[in-house]
C-alpha cells in the first residue's frame, strides 16, 4: 500500500477553526492573471502573513518573526523557479522548529488516487538503522514471492538503499528534525522506490540473516478503501484490520484516523465485548481527525474524562470523552512507535495519563499540532499549525512524544520467525491481568 511520504506523514487536519484560512481564496482567486514571478511573491506574502496572523503562540516560541521576514524576503523575491521558492519557504518555516508546517509542491502524484499507485504489498520499518519488511499483505505479489517480515532491504531495482536515501539525507541536513521524523522519511522514501506504475515490476534484493534473496514483484493497482478528501488534502489509501488473537484477545489496527473508520471501530468493539483484553495497534498511524480520539475513547471508559486540550491564539478546546452505552472496561494495551503521530498521540497520551491503557513499543513522533492546508498562488499546498496540544496532565507532546510504559524493540530475526515482540508483550500483559482476576 502506498503511504504518504511528506513531512513525517503526520500532516493531517485535526480541527478546522473558522476564519484561519479565509485569506486563501482571496489570495489565490487571481492566480490565472498573475505572472510566475508575481505568484511566487504572493506565495511568500501568504505564507509569512498566515503564520503571523494565525500562529497559536503570539510570541512564536521566542522567534522574532519580523526578523525572519527580513532574512528570507529578498531570497524569496529573487527566486527564479517555484522549486527554489519552496526551498526558501521551507527554510523560513523551519525557523519555528515545529511540526505541521510545510510546503508541498503542486504535483498530480500528491494524491495516491491520482497517481494510480501500484503496490507490491510491503510496509517498511526502520529497525536498528536498517529498512526492514514489517508487514506483507495477504494475496500480494510480495506474499506470493515468499517475502517475509524481518527481511532487510538491500537494493531496489539494482539501486542500493544508501543511494536511494542519499538525496533525502542531504535534504535533511541542517533541518530541525528528530530522529523519529527522519526514520519516517526514510521509510516512505524506500516504499516510494518500491512502488510505482500498476502492472510494472520491481526487483527487491533482500537479506535474510546471513543469506540474501532476489524477488521480482509485480506492482498491482491499489483496490482498497480511499479516505474522503479533507479540504486541500487529497484522498489517501486506508486500511482497517480487526481479529481475535489467541487467548480471546481482540486486535484492532487502522492506518489513519478518518471518519469511515469509526463505524468499523464500533463494530469491532461490539464483537470484542467478551474479549479478555484489547490491543489497539497504532504503529505507523500518522494521525487524522482529532475528534475521533475522544470518540474511540468513549467506548473504553465509564465516566466522563478529558484527553487533553488544544489552544489557538483566540480559543481553546478540550478533548472531552463521553462514555458510550455499554463501554468495554477490560484491559487495553496500545502499541505505538516513531510513526505514531498527531491524533494517535492524543489518544495514546490521554489514555495513558488517565490510567485506562498501557503503552507498549517505542516513543511516538512528538508531532501533534492541529493544522490546516491552504493552496498557494503557485499551486503548492501550504500546511500550518493553528493550535498546540497538551495532555490531561498539561504535558506538551509536540517535540517530546509519548513515552511507552514499556519500551519494546522489534527484532528482525524474530520477525522472520513470525514473532512480533511488541504485540507479544501486549498479549502477555493482558494474559497476566486475566490471571490476576
Amino acid at each position: 500500500m502506498k503511504r504518504i511520504i511528506f513531512i513525517l506523514a503526520f500532516v493531517f487536519v485535526c480541527y478546522l477553526i473558522p476564519g484561519v484560512s479565509a485569506q486563501t481564496t482571496a489570495v489565490t482567486s487571481n492566480r490565472a492573471e498573475m505572472s510566475p514571478a508575481e505568484k511566487r511573491r504572493a506565495a511568500f506574502e501568504m505564507v509569512w502573513n498566515t503564520v503571523n496572523d494565525n500562529h497559536y503562540d503570539p510570541t512564536f516560541g521566542g522567534i522574532d518573526w519580523k526578523s525572519v521576514r527580513t532574512k528570507y524576503e529578498p531570497q524569496a523575491y529573487a527566486a527564479r523557479t517555484d522549486d527554489e521558492l519552496y526551498r526558501i519557504l521551507r527554510q523560513m518555516l523551519g525557523e519555528l522548529k515545529l511540526s505541521h508546517f510545510g510546503i508541498f509542491a503542486e504535483d498530480p502524484n500528491f494524491s495516491s488516487a491520482a497517481r494510480g499507485s501500484g503496490t507490491v504489498g510491503v510496509e517498511i520499518k526502520m529497525i536498528g538503522g536498517e529498512p526492514v519488511v514489517f508487514r506483507v499483505s495477504d494475496g500480494s505479489s510480495a506474499s506470493a514471492s515468499k517475502v517475509r517480515p524481518g527481511m532487510k532491504v538491500r537494493a531496489v531495482d539494482g539501486k542500493s538503499v544508501a543511494s536511494i536515501l542519499k538525496p533525502l539525507e542531504d535534504a535533511m541536513k541542517g533541518r530541525q528534525l528528530t530522529e523519529a521524523s527522519k526514520n519516517v522519511y526514510r521509510e516512505r522514501t524506500i516504499e516510494a522506490a518500491i512502488e510505482g506504475e500498476p502492472d510494472s515490476t520491481v526487483r527487491l534484493e533482500l537479506a535474510v540473516r546471513s543469506a540474501s534473496s532476489v524477488h521480482d514483484l509485480r506492482r498491482v493497482k491499489f483496490s482498497g478503501e480511499m479516505s474522503q478528501p479533507m479540504g486541500n488534502f487529497p484522498a489517501q489509501e486506508v486500511v482497517f484490520e480487526s481479529k481475535r488473537l489467541d487467548g480471546n484477545i481482540g486486535y484492532i489496527r487502522f492506518s489513519m484516523w478518518v471518519i469511515p473508520q469509526m463505524t468499523k471501530i464500533r463494530a469491532a468493539m461490539r464483537e470484542f465485548s467478551d474479549a479478555a483484553g484489547i490491543v489497539v495497534d497504532l504503529r505507523g498511524n500518522p494521525g487524522g481527525v482529532g475528534g475521533m480520539a475522544a470518540g474511540f475513547a468513549g467506548l473504553l471508559v465509564k465516566d466522563r474524562v478529558s484527553l487533553g486540550s488544544m489552544r489557538s491564539r483566540a480559543t481553546s478546546l478540550e478533548f472531552i470523552v463521553y462514555p458510550q452505552t455499554e463501554p468495554y472496561l477490560g484491559p487495553v494495551v496500545v502499541l505505538v512507535d516513531h510513526g505514531s503521530g498527531s491524533t494517535s498521540e492524543i489518544f495514546a497520551a490521554g489514555l495513558q495519563e488517565i490510567g485506562r491503557a498501557k503503552m507498549i513499543g517505542s516513543k511516538t513522533a512528538g508531532a501533534v499540532l492541529p493544522s490546516v492546508f491552504a493552496k498557494l498562488p503557485t499551486g503548492a499546498t501550504f500546511q500550518y499549525a493553528i493550535s498546540d496540544y497538551k495532555s490531561p496532565k498539561s504535558v506538551l507532546i509536540e517535540g517530546r512524544g509519548v513515552f511507552p510504559d514499556e519500551t519494546v524493540e522489534l527484532d528482525p530475526n524474530l520477525l522472520l520467525d513470525g514473532v512480533d515482540t511488541q504485540l507479544r508483550r501486549a498479549m502477555d500483559i493482558i494474559n497476566n491481568q486475566k490471571g490476576d482476576q
